[in-house]
């Protein structure tokens, strides 16, 4: 936590109420709360019921602990009105609940204590609901029901379970996903802890063992665990593995579970062990450590075992497939024949690489996407967000939203701009389409929102959805200044931002789209109103619009879509220079040619092809790669078989996705883009950087990123047979590759920096927070 997290932390007090303290997912995440809090003694934890296991930690850490006494499930007329006094006389600036029973108790407790400010923690999947008991059921009714009005945000756990609540009921204007993170300095590989482990359950060191972390719980499904388990043993090489329950239950007093091992003939070789309060040494003891629920919405024991280093088979429910990241070792649910199959493919693994290789693969998974400061700072952004204007720090009015399509993209092109507005003082919130990249956005300490967006846009109703989304997420966040990349968040987000009223805007033209490189000539209905949407997107009083090169600019200032004072011009989304560095040549023949590129029609993909293949009837030793995938959301995009038969002629090499771009140009002579229009292409700046020469073709923003004849060459659009001359020219021509190499380094250095470019931003979202917006949107 940096120190503006860390003073904004100390002036928030907030009061948790939580069902319990025992064993639980909940309970757990409670208490990593606390004990990673910068100032944790500014939290009271407020148990319903009694302290359990986890009282006296949550006291050592600095909480203020309070148990009501109430039974389990059932709510007393003496215990809510202790837990109103108490709230009441604390005076939280937030009231966190966690858990159905404390969301309702609890949310009711401080409304009637004039506290305003509640946040509710929902747990629970949504799934399989008619395994839970009857007063859960009915307490989730009624809690959507008052969903509208009782929570001011409700934060889910995982995304399937804010999307199946939201299904039932719960008010989908105020949920937030904020994923669990795990302390990896508790959660670690403990050798000395396996073996002690492994010694009091009376297992050998080098046994075959599996376990899982689960109360006796119908959710849990541990007869779909145990039947997978009689299933993997009647493979002979398999029969001597053994497996240990952990958790509430598990222990012979519970004669239903008895019974259930010794019909699968099973007593002998599981071992029960109870609930324990020392989960750490539990995971290092097992090989693999498997979920076999039927329900789950993030399910912490996976993460757990995978930073102790254990690999896990999981049932495909709530996150638990996100988690582990290998397909291979998630089975569907109530499936015991499919989770038999996973857990022996992983024991293979295991036996094939080792347990310390696979283990480290684990640990850096859970600590490059679950990191425990990742949680921390998602539930101090939320809370201050809540809390009452007096206890904010003051700087905390100043947030930044980006909008954007793809998760991705923006950790590619924008997030250097992210991070320099964070540096700033700025509360970042990104709102992306949902994708697996997600999770390393809110890895760097920023609010993630997902958007529904769809990439064709056929479907007017769905498009409108998108608008609406878009303006109920403004006035529910209410940013001091948005910012809006590519071309439909420039859309839609700017209509939207005008709608929500929203102080000051960004917009980044990165390129103007299909429609404006269609030939003028006569009336054009689809340029007319496109055209006349950017004109209601970018009219926001007090706005700027970033271009990327001066012929986009131009072309909306000439339509009258932008004015004058709203324009700045910024080359690229720049390059990091130390990242992408000049290295020597590699040794010839043959030139390498190298395109980095999606692999869409208007990006020159098939003239890339055909020049290629005009190369090789000439029997040059040159080259050609291809980097880059198919993007089946576009209509532009090639086909998958297309690339199969490019790879088969063997003109060209196609690399597919790839992220090691600047090792990529370090092997390769010279960079090629045919493409048919940029904004400012992001390869050819990196390509400069790395001090290689540049093809490209003579179009808007491919000729802004060289200086023609100096750093790179240009080539007519559409043409590939001079696009093979030129390349074949470079090849032939060392010291001239050599000359446009050191001037595109020296180009980079002068423009593209992204130094520079994050400086412009950050006077671009100085101007627009402290400026005056207009009265009339």
């Amino acid at each position: 936590m940096n120190v503006t997290e860390t003073a904004q932390a100390a002036t928030l007090r907030v009061v948790h109420v939580i069902t319990g303290l025992g064993q639980g997912g909940a309970e757990a995440v409670l208490l990593r709360l606390v004990e990673g809090a910068a100032q944790p003694a500014r939290h009271t934890v407020v148990s319903l019921t009694d302290e359990g296991v986890h009282g006296a930690r949550l006291r050592k850490a600095g909480a203020h602990v309070h148990a009501l006494g109430m039974p389990r499930g059932r709510l007393t007329l003496p215990g809510f009105l202790s837990l109103r006094k108490l709230i009441r006389k604390q005076q939280p600036d937030v009231v966190q609940t966690w858990m159905y029973h404390a969301d309702l108790v609890g949310g009711l407790a401080a409304r009637l204590a004039g506290v305003k400010a509640v946040s509710w923690g929902v747990r629970n999947s949504g799934a399989h609901l008619e395994k839970s008991s009857f007063s859960a059921r009915m307490v989730l009714r009624l809690c959507a029901r008052l969903s509208s009005w009782l929570p001011a945000r409700i934060v889910y756990c995982a995304q399937a379970a804010r999307e199946r609540h939201e299904q039932m009921g719960y008010a989908p204007g105020k949920g937030e996903v904020i994923q669990n993170g795990y302390d990896l300095s508790r959660f670690a590989p403990d050798a000395v802890a396996r073996e002690r482990q492994r010694a009091e359950w009376g297992v050998g060191p080098e046994e075959g063992l599996l376990g899982s972390v689960a109360r006796w719980d119908p959710l849990k499904d541990h007869d779909n665990l145990l039947a997978a388990l009689a299933d993997l043993r009647r493979n002979p090489a398999r029969a001597n593995v053994r497996c240990v329950l952990v958790g509430r239950g598990m222990a012979p007093e519970n004669t239903d579970l008895l019974g259930r091992l010794a019909a699968l003939g099973l007593r002998d070789a599981v071992i029960l062990a109870g609930p324990t309060d020392d989960v750490p040494a539990v995971m290092n003891a097992l090989d693999l450590h498997v979920l076999s629920s039927r329900a789950e919405g993030f399910p912490n024991v996976v993460a757990e075992a995978m930073a102790c280093g254990t690999p896990c088979v999981v049932t495909d429910v709530g996150d638990a497939a996100a988690i582990v990241g290998e397909p291979e070792r998630v089975a569907p649910p109530e499936n015991s024949s499919a989770l038999a199959k996973a857990m022996a493919r992983a024991l293979d693994d295991l036996d094939a690489q080792g347990r310390q290789a696979l283990g480290e693969a684990c640990r850096d998974r859970v600590a490059s996407q679950y990191g425990l400061p990742v949680m921390l700072r998602a539930y101090e952004r939320t809370w201050a967000s809540l809390a009452p204007a007096e206890s904010r720090k003051a700087g905390h009015g100043r947030k930044l939203m980006f909008i954007v399509n793809n998760p991705a993209f923006f950790l590619s092109h924008r997030l250097p701009l992210a991070l320099a507005a964070q540096a700033d003082g700025f509360d970042v919130h990104v709102a992306t389409m949902d994708g697996d990249t997600v999770p390393v956005i809110r890895g760097h300490g920023m609010m993630h929102h997902v958007i529904p967006m769809s990439r064709s846009g056929r479907n007017p109703v769905r498009e409108l959805g998108t608008v609406w989304a878009l303006y109920r997420l403004l006035r529910r966040v209410q940013p001091r200044v948005v910012h809006l990349v590519t071309i439909k968040p420039v859309l839609y987000g700017g209509i939207a931002a005008r709608l929500a009223k929203v102080h000051g805007m960004v917009a980044a033209i990165s390129g103007l789209g299909f429609v404006f490189m269609r030939k003028p000539g006569g009336f054009d209905p689809l340029r007319t109103v496109v055209v006349t949407l950017y004109r209601l997107a970018l009219g926001h009083r007090n706005s700027r619009v970033i271009f990327q090169n001066g012929s986009d600019r131009d072309m909306l200032l000439n339509a009258g879509v932008v004015r004058s004072r709203q324009v700045v011009l910024v080359r690229g989304a720049g390059v990091d220079l130390d990242a992408f560095t000049v290295q020597p040549q590699p040794a010839t023949p043959p030139v390498v040619a190298l395109m980095v590129g999606r692999l869409l029609r208007d990006k020159g993909v098939y003239e890339y092809v055909e020049a290629a293949r005009l190369s090789q009837r000439r029997g040059a030793p040159v080259t050609w790669l291809l980097a880059g995938s198919p993007d089946p959301g576009n209509p532009a995009s090639v086909t998958d078989a297309e690339v199969a038969q490019w790879n088969a002629e063997g003109a060209v090499q196609c690399l597919g996705e790839r992220h090691d771009i600047a090792e990529l140009y370090a092997n390769a002579h010279v960079a090629v883009l045919p493409s048919y229009r940029e904004g400012l292409p992001r390869s050819l700046i990196e390509a400069a950087a790395c001090g290689r020469a540049v093809v490209t073709t003579d179009v808007p923003g491919c000729r802004d990123a060289i200086e023609p004849n100096v750093s790179g060459m240009l080539v007519p659009v559409q043409n590939a047979q001079a696009l093979a001359d030129m390349v074949l020219r470079l090849a032939d021509d060392a010291p001239l590759r050599t000359r446009l190499g050191e001037a595109g380094r020296d180009l980079a250095v002068r423009a593209f920096d992204i130094r520079h470019v994050q400086a412009v931003h950050l006077e671009v979202y100085r101007d627009l927070t402290d400026g005056d917006r207009a009265s009339t949107q």
